[in-house]
């Protein structure tokens, strides 16, 4: 019986997603950004910074927007 709740997002070109900065620096020591491009690779989709937030505690949560290029 299969459940009826979608546990991963279906992402698409356009949805976006707030990410904090420290998972951001993960992806790059794992190899998934593409500095030439700028693109980002998280959840088999690939992605671009939109906008960033800085909160008064000194993180900062980045905006990404779907573009699977």
């Amino acid at each position: 019986m299969s459940s009826p709740f979608n546990v991963l997002q279906p992402w698409k070109p356009g949805d976006t997603r707030e990410v904090p900065e420290r998972k951001l620096k993960q992806v790059r020591l794992e190899g998934k950004y593409d500095s030439y491009s700028q693109v980002y690779e998280l959840d088999g989709r690939q992605w671009k910074i939109q906008g960033q937030l800085s909160h008064p505690s000194g993180d900062t949560l980045f905006t990404l927007v779907c573009v699977n290029e």
